[in-house]
């Protein structure tokens, strides 16, 4: 609406609003108002409509006395009247602005002027006597609470700082307004016609996560951690599709973290786009069909300098120094320094772990050109990981075992180091044309001895296990770069981007294979070596990955961006070869490409509603037929999974909330049980409903949670065998709901409770085998307050807190035992 009026300033805007909004039975003549509008529709100056509306608000926000309605129009008008006149207004102004775009100005009378309006000021009563806090008590909350990295609350001027800028914390701080969508840059969550979620730095400290699937897991019913924390490594489990935790992505590229766990201490954000997302990501290593992850790391946005000391049972501790600071005249030079490192018995028998991580990220904010890099260390140690396990076909699974049980040897080990470098430049060309480029790269090196998973033989719990040593590494260079342009066409807006994306990464692998013996899940059996070696290969090249991309986007806005389209496309080439370690001969290479399109609609009626609609598509690498196919030698191009969404998302200023309705058509490869021949016939489609909450719903008490049901079926199996059947390891409902209650009684005091559910899920094509549904509470508290002048946050909590015994089910069949009960401690202390 203020786009008609140009002739106005923001200032006398914003002083009108002001107090008309706050005028209390304000003296306001409405004859007056009646003019206004009328001398709107006779000779359409935009500005009267602005100044009559803001009028109209004040007298509905703060009442008028009837006895100054009568003699006047609006005497007998009742509410819904008044709000759409209010809307014709608006209506009317956005008609004049677009004839004032075309050139064709609107007549005015000559000499008109707007009559004037008088609003006395208002009388304000006395509030009520109220107990303040201790002023030490308030420093410490604001210092606890605020993120450690606070991004400016406005986004700069230029369409590349807008798209760059860190979109700032929601009421609450748990999670952020918006995230990164690829190609599309930093949106608001509003204007975005995809399901995103942004959890925040304090979200990570307030849950005292030692892993991003522990955050997820926590914080969203879409997501399930398809791995335990007792394991060596992370999966996740996103609209029932696994998602490996090689393919988060950092910064917004692929192949830069470590292959096992990303430690979250270097992490400002992380972002969960659900859904498959070729178009605005590229194509992950393996897919990433229910949803992508990015990370994003710390920048220093303010001076900091952070001590944390943790604990963790049995006997686990840690601890983390977090280091910000800012440069140069304008502060436009920036540091930030993370490093820790935990130690000790964890819960489950026998298992200790060693974890250290260090970063480094430096960044430089000019007028036009942006930059910044990072370096970041980790290395994990890892004694008796405990893995999860397979039941044969046609047994009920038994029942879940102690979770401190473990079934890896004394002797196994497993250790992972990664090395990530990372820079990013930004300059803009103009205010509305900004050129953009990344590059990255990755080493990740492990061994390990263990368990690689046991097979469940009986009811009773009988397994046959195994022991294998691995040794292997990888190198993975990233990279993207792309022009993004804002212009306009007529009363239609263009944000267009194009850009371009490469991956490649070479994996080395050696093994060693030792013989079998049978053990039991509740009573293990336990070797004092792992017996003479039945095979073995040095180590080798064994894969090469190679993604490039090319992605162009068009986002068009319409009536002051209360309509959006999206449309775009990429296309996607995937480079695939296969090697033997031994002999280091090639024996398999695939060389295919793709096009995934996305066209997206919203409407934003009012700035608190919006209605979205979405088409997208994921790739994954085409499938080798297996051995005793009639067609083995067949190449097949990278196959589309597709995703089909709807829904609205609300934004009360301290509360919002998001419901979306979906639905993902996967293709599989099935035999055909006449011909033999292998095709991608088969189809996996996953229905669901998802609902997120998060904010404040009441002063002093916020939620973070939801509810998702999901119908994932097996629609086209092998021979009809299996259709109809609930796909496996995708349970129908979840739900996880986290509250935070300020104590009003002891300023500082932070009560938490989090409650995750998991119904039933399949765990075999035939639907014989299943685990039961499974609940846990966890409670804890903060408390922020001053040590000897320097705010301190105590946290505390304990997961699990009734010690339940259950299962995890996992859509490859796998079954992981939970956690048992833990108990978590940490102190930080600004400086």
């Amino acid at each position: 609406m203020f786009r008609a009026c140009q002739r106005w300033t923001p200032r006398e805007i914003k002083a009108s609003s002001t107090a008309l909004s706050s005028a209390s039975r304000a003296e306001i003549s409405l004859n007056t108002l009646d003019a206004f509008y009328f001398r709107y529709l006779l000779f359409g100056d935009a500005r009267l409509a602005v100044y009559c509306t803001l009028c109209l608000v004040g007298v509905m926000r703060r009442g008028i006395n009837k006895k100054r309605l009568r003699g006047t129009m609006i005497h007998d008008w009742n509410g819904t009247r008044v709000f759409w006149l209010v809307s014709v207004s608006m209506l009317l102004t956005t008609t004049s602005s677009f004839a004032q775009q075309s050139n064709v100005q609107p007549s005015t009378g000559a000499g008109q002027s707007l009559p004037p309006v008088a609003v006395s000021a208002p009388e304000r009563r006395a509030a009520p006597a109220r107990r303040q806090p201790s002023s030490n008590a308030v420093r410490a909350r604001r210092q606890a609470d605020r993120p450690a990295s606070a991004p400016a609350a406005s986004a700069p001027g230029t369409v590349g700082a807008q798209r760059a800028a860190l979109p700032v914390p929601y009421v609450g701080g748990q999670v952020a307004r918006g995230g990164q969508l690829g190609l599309l840059g930093n949106k608001d969550y509003m204007d975005t016609p995809y399901s995103l979620a942004s959890y925040t730095e304090k979200t990570i400290r307030d849950q005292q996560a030692t892993s991003v699937a522990e955050v997820l897991t926590n914080s969203d019913p879409s997501v399930r951690a398809a791995i335990g924390s007792s394991n060596r490594y992370d999966a996740l489990t996103i609209r029932g599709f696994r998602v490996e935790n090689s393919e988060i992505a950092l910064n917004g590229l692929y192949g830069l973290v470590s292959a096992y766990r990303v430690n979250p201490a270097p992490i400002e954000r992380i972002e969960l786009l659900k859904g498959p997302g070729a178009f605005l990501n590229g194509m992950a290593p393996q897919g990433s069909i229910g949803g992508s992850v990015n990370v994003v790391t710390k920048r220093a946005y303010e001076d900091l300098t952070r001590l944390t000391v943790g604990y963790m049972s049995n006997a686990r501790f840690g601890t983390e120094v977090d280091v910000a600071r800012r440069y140069g005249d304008q502060k436009e030079w920036g540091v930030r320094f993370n490093g820790g490192f935990n130690g000790g018995d964890t819960t489950i028998d026998r298992q200790s772990v060693r974890d250290g991580v260090g970063s480094l990220g430096v960044d430089y904010r000019g007028e036009r050109f942006r930059w910044s890099a990072d370096v970041i260390y980790q290395d994990d140690w890892m004694k008796a990981a405990a893995r999860g396990y397979t039941p044969v076909k046609g047994i009920a699974v038994p029942n879940a075992p102690d979770p401190r049980i473990n079934l890896a040897q004394p002797f196994d080990y497993a250790r992972a180091r990664s090395l990530t470098g990372l820079t990013r430049a930004e300059y803009d060309l103009s205010n509305n044309v900004t050129m953009f480029g990344a590059i990255g790269a990755n080493q990740f090196g492990y061994d390990k001895r263990e368990a690689p998973g046991a097979t469940i033989l009986t009811t009773s719990g009988d397994a046959l296990s195994t022991s294998r040593f691995q040794t292997g590494k990888s190198e993975a260079v990233s990279g993207e770069a792309g022009v993004r342009a804002r212009f306009d066409t007529g009363p239609v807006g263009h944000e267009v981007v194009v850009s371009g994306s490469v991956l490649n990464r070479t994996d080395w692998l050696g093994q060693t294979n030792y013989g079998n013996y049978l053990t039991n899940i509740y009573t293990p059996t336990l070797l004092a070596g792992p017996g003479t070696p039945v095979s073995s290969f040095a180590e080798g090249k064994s894969d090469f990955l190679g993604l490039r991309s090319v992605g162009v986007a068009d986002t068009l806005s319409m009536m002051n961006g209360m309509l959006q389209v999206t449309v775009g496309a990429r296309q996607q080439q995937v480079i695939a070869n296969g090697f033997d370690p031994a002999s280091g001969l090639e024996t398999a290479h695939y060389d295919q490409s793709a096009t995934s399109p996305s066209v997206a609609l919203l409407v934003r009626p009012i700035k608190e509603v919006s209605f979205y609609a979405s088409y997208i598509e994921g790739l994954s690498p085409g499938p080798t037929p297996p051995a005793g196919a009639a067609n083995t030698n067949a190449v097949f191009a990278p196959f589309k999974t597709r995703q089909y969404e709807v829904g609205t998302k609300l934004d009360l200023g301290r509360f919002g909330a998001s419901l979306a309705a979906f639905q993902i058509s996967l293709p599989s490869g099935v035999v055909d049980p006449v011909t033999k021949i292998y095709s991608l016939d088969g189809e996996q489609r996953n229905r669901g409903v998802e609902l997120n909450t998060f904010g404040e719903v009441a002063p002093g008490i916020r939620v973070l949670g939801g509810v998702t049901y999901l119908d994932a079926r097996l629609t086209k199996t092998e021979g009809q065998l299996h259709d109809g059947n609930h796909a496996v390891g995708a349970p129908g409902w979840q739900s996880n709901l986290g509250i935070e209650w300020d104590a009003p009684f002891l300023p500082g005091l932070t009560a938490t409770a989090r409650t995750i559910y998991t119904s039933r899920a399949y765990v075999s094509t035939d639907n014989i085998q299943s685990v039961p549904a499974w609940m846990t509470f966890d409670l804890g508290a903060r408390y922020a307050t001053s040590l000897a002048g320097r705010p301190t946050t105590f946290r505390g909590s304990v997961t699990n807190l009734f010690d339940n015994r259950y299962w995890i089910g996992n859509p490859t069949g796998y079954v992981i035992s939970g956690m048992p009960r833990t108990l978590w401690l940490s102190m930080s202390v600004d400086f």
